[in-house]
């Protein structure tokens, strides 16, 4: 009975660990879950709103690891050391008696839903539409396209990367739009005879996120900065290899476009030099687990 009663203690407390750490990894994710409920829901300006919790967010991460850890301790010690026959006994008795909510199955649900959520922002991505062709672009001349750099408040993760980049994507005349929450920064490439700088401004700020500062520059006068490396790679099979190595790299400073084919076997990259080397490139994709070969790379 004292051993029954034990079992029933610790089942209890194993599950209120398991919704506590599933509590606290959706509370962890919260800022990087918010902005794809932002782009479903279709309500533009909550995106940002829970990016003030992005600092605690590792100490959240820490605590829904620990607490999770508890709850499996629970559930896996024995209740009490017995012998023979009797330990038999008690075991059958106690799985017999535990609900769904007490058992072990439940409990494995709850860490996987819990590393799922703690897990998002290196998949957040794959919420929003791929836009390759951007908008309306008029007949102008070249004098038209001008180069945009933003700086931006409230960006934590891809995920809001991705919701910025998805907003001014929408606008007609936007041809490129590279977003980084690192740098805190957005580079939109336009045609200013169809949208105004005013227009792009409007849309950041429309997603929750705050331009704090913007530069605009003839395209002309920047395009010539940029260098573009083809680097043929081994491993990738399909389109999941593309997006795992396409994350990987845009993460860099200094990369301004990526673009991966498995099909062809080689991601394309334009960037920086001034900002991030060729090499810490290839390092950045061979860490993926993919491997460039390096005597094929075209410059």
């Amino acid at each position: 009975m004292n051993t029954s009663n034990q079992h029933s203690k610790q089942s209890t407390m194993s599950t209120k660990s398991a919704g506590a750490g599933l509590l606290a990894a959706i509370v962890a994710s919260l800022c990087c879950i918010t902005p794809v409920i932002s782009l479903l829901a279709g309500i533009g300006g909550i995106a940002a709103t829970f990016s003030w919790m992005e600092p605690f967010r590792p100490y959240l991460i820490v605590l829904t690891i620990g607490v999770l850890a508890f709850a499996w301790y629970q559930k896996l010690k024995p209740s009490k050391k017995l012998s023979g026959q009797e330990e038999i006994d008690c075991a059958c008795e106690t799985d017999e008696e535990s609900s769904f909510w007490q058992s072990k199955k439940f409990l494995g649900i709850v860490t996987v839903f819990a590393a799922l959520m703690l897990a998002f922002p290196t998949y957040s991505h794959i919420f929003y539409p791929k836009n390759d062709s951007i908008g309306v672009i008029g007949d102008n001349d070249q004098t038209q396209i001008k180069l945009a750099d933003f700086k931006i408040k409230g960006m934590t993760c891809t995920g809001c990367e991705e919701h910025v980049k998805h907003a001014v994507s929408s606008l007609n005349g936007v041809q490129v739009v590279s977003v980084s929450y690192k740098d805190a920064s957005a580079q939109v490439k336009y045609d200013a005879s169809i949208v105004g700088l005013d227009k792009i401004t409007e849309a950041i700020n429309g997603t929750g996120y705050t331009v704090s500062d913007s530069k605009v520059s003839d395209w002309r006068a920047q395009s010539d900065i940029f260098q573009t490396i083809e680097l043929p790679g081994k491993g990738m099979t399909c389109s999941g290899c593309e997006s795992h190595v396409t994350h990987a790299v845009g993460e860099l400073a200094g990369v301004k476009e990526v673009k991966t084919s498995y099909e062809k076997g080689n991601a394309i990259v334009k960037y920086d030099p001034d900002k991030v080397e060729k090499d810490k490139i290839i390092e950045t994709i061979n860490k993926t687990g993919y491997k460039v070969v390096e005597n094929k790379i075209k410059e």
